[in-house]
């Protein structure tokens, strides 16, 4: 009788097992970092100095993909009538007189704040070149009424007979911009028996004018790529006579390059076999890796035109289950930080 109904509950938990299966969510969590250049919000700022020693304003630098920028700004009870501005590869010719300079604004009507937005093409510049900049000003003190030129504090101009004008040389700076998409952040399996599956994961899009690099899980202690760990089971976690619970759940990832020629199941015939395992992160795109072995693993992709296109890289997973007794709901985060490097 004892055995009799040994069998027939471990019958009845097979059952159960092959019913309820396994459940393994996996999510994408990705982050995207972009390294600025100077831009509005920081800017290349020096004093705006007038009458050779007083500190009236600053003048801000900044450039983007398209135009250069210029902003002079004056603090009370200082304010701007005039203001002048040269950019160009060289030096202006002698004598420097600012109202000769190309560019000008002289009927502010006493401001605190004047702004040029000059087109890279029109200075006939781009992104890493070097420019000299002379920003000139005609300020008044409207508490007691004093006038006084001003200069953006810098270099001084080392010829004679250009009294104490300076200037300062500027790199266009290279602005980078970057762009990632995912077509999933969520890969589901729900398996009903043992054995070893391979499904396309998400596919990582990346577009950037500068080189990239893509991080994968922390590198620390508390790293996000590992096992799958079971969070709930609906049997018991140590069933009589079945051996021990499988709480953890291998998976393995491998990447191709290129869109997946199908988007559902991808190609087979271009993946790694399931014997060409590796524990070297290197062999990402001929062979599986085990998540654990990913962990603080950094790739970089160089800049080209085909990065400014966009390129494309197509995950896929296997996961391996265990005899049925690895029954339950499992869950795991892949996380990839891409970063842009200027």
């Amino acid at each position: 009788m004892k055995v009799g109904k040994r069998k027939k509950n471990r019958l009845t938990e097979e059952r159960l097992c092959k019913w309820y299966g396994v459940l393994l969510i996996m999510t994408f969590v990705l982050t995207p970092l972009v390294c600025s250049a100077h831009t509005a919000q920081d800017p290349e700022i020096s004093p705006l100095i007038a009458g050779q020693n007083i500190p009236v304003g600053d003048v801000s630098i900044w450039n983007n993909d398209e135009n250069l920028y210029v902003k002079y700004q004056t603090n009370r009870p200082w304010y701007m009538r005039e203001t002048h501005l040269y950019i160009g590869t060289t030096l202006p010719p002698s004598p420097i007189s600012p109202g000769r300079f190309p560019y000008k604004h002289e009927d502010l009507n006493l401001v605190l704040e004047d702004t040029y937005t000059i087109s890279l093409a029109e200075l006939g510049i781009q992104p890493e070149d070097w420019v000299y900049i002379m920003a000139h000003a005609v300020v008044a003190n409207i508490a007691t009424g004093e006038s006084e030129t001003a200069w953006k504090e810098g270099m001084p101009v080392d010829q004679p007979g250009h009294g104490w004008a300076m200037y300062n040389t500027y790199q266009i700076q290279k602005v980078p911009w970057i762009e990632v998409s995912l077509s999933g952040t969520e890969l589901i399996w729900d398996v009903f028996k043992p054995g070893r599956y391979m499904a396309l994961g998400s596919v990582l899009r990346i577009a950037s004018n500068v080189a990239v690099a893509i991080s994968y899980g922390t590198g620390g202690p508390n790293s996000a790529l590992g096992p799958a760990v079971r969070k709930g089971s609906l049997l018991p976690k140590t069933p009589s006579g079945w051996g021990t619970p499988d709480d953890e759940i291998t998976l393995w990832a491998t990447c191709l390059r290129g869109e997946p020629s199908n988007p559902h199941l991808g190609d087979p015939e271009l993946l790694p076999s399931v014997d060409q395992i590796s524990t070297n992160p290197e062999d990402l795109f001929g062979h599986w890796i085990d998540f654990v072995h990913l962990d603080g693993y950094q790739m970089e992709i160089p800049e080209s035109e085909g990065l400014k296109n966009s390129v494309a890289f197509s995950w896929y997973n296997m996961i391996s289950v265990d005899p049925c007794y690895s029954e339950g709901n499992y869950f795991e985060q892949f996380v990839i930080t891409i970063c842009a490097e200027v």
